[in-house]
């Protein structure tokens, strides 16, 4: 008899997120891997968002909702999520974003057929308020580029990625409160001694974004970005060297 598929998880936070949840929450509930959670926390919203996620849980139950008694930002309720999920998978979302119906499917089969991976993410596309296109990715797919400078929208987006949480230690996922504007990038430096990263080659993310944020954040943040390699260093044995971590900042133009 075969084992029935594993339980993925999916990390939704909230906070003011009316104007594209219901797509969001769509595209979610609409993934051809069916055995999946939705689990959400709305961050003290002052929209709908907390009448439309309850809207949508009374329709498919494979959604989880909860509320924070009051406004206490994305590092803690990641971490107030992570707490509630079952799955022995985990997989991040952004409210403003649409995953492609075959995208759990195709990063779950990819952890199966490489059972070295970690964490996966996938090529996305970006777009505008409008949903029209206005760029796409191009992420290396190998860890040691990846590996190299973990950093959000850069070397991965975080918002594309399946971790199989079944090759790390109980307490390890967890984000640090500390590390913003790099929430994501830190918590996935904690992961290098446990596994490798890939990114699929296949574009199975819709990111309402610009992509040339990314860039002018890391720079207007270089302070906050030494420290968290200085941290990184030293707490996750995280070793590349200096240079390479800050060549997508020192490179020239």
């Amino acid at each position: 008899m075969n084992n029935p598929k594993p339980l993925i998880s999916i990390l939704l936070p909230v906070h003011n997120s009316e104007k594209y949840l219901s797509e969001c929450l769509n595209s979610l509930l609409n993934q051809s891997y069916k055995n999946i959670e939705i689990v959400a926390i709305d961050d003290k919203s002052s929209d709908k968002s907390y009448r439309i996620l309850n809207q949508y849980r009374k329709k498919d139950k494979r959604l989880r909702v909860y509320k924070n008694v009051k406004r206490y930002g994305i590092a803690v309720t990641l971490n107030r999520l992570l707490k509630k999920t079952k799955g022995s998978y985990i997989a991040f979302m952004d409210t403003n974003d649409i995953s492609s119906p075959n995208r759990i499917k195709k990063q779950f089969r990819f952890l199966i057929d490489n059972p070295g991976i970690v964490a996966v993410g996938s090529q996305c596309t970006f777009i505008n308020e409008n949903d029209k296109k206005i760029g796409k990715s191009d992420f290396p797919l190998y860890h040691d580029l990846i590996a190299s400078s973990p950093l959000h929208g850069i070397s991965l987006q975080f918002e594309t990625v399946l971790i199989n949480k079944m090759i790390l230690p109980k307490d390890v996922l967890r984000f640090n409160t500390n590390s913003k504007p790099f929430v994501y990038s830190d918590l996935f430096m904690k992961l290098l001694p446990f596994g490798k990263f890939a990114n699929m080659d296949d574009f199975l993310h819709y990111h309402r974004n610009d992509p040339k944020i990314y860039l002018s954040d890391v720079k207007r943040n270089i302070i906050s970005l030494a420290k968290l390699w200085l941290r990184s260093s030293s707490l996750y044995d995280f070793q590349p060297p200096l240079r390479t971590f800050f060549s997508t900042v020192i490179k020239p133009a």
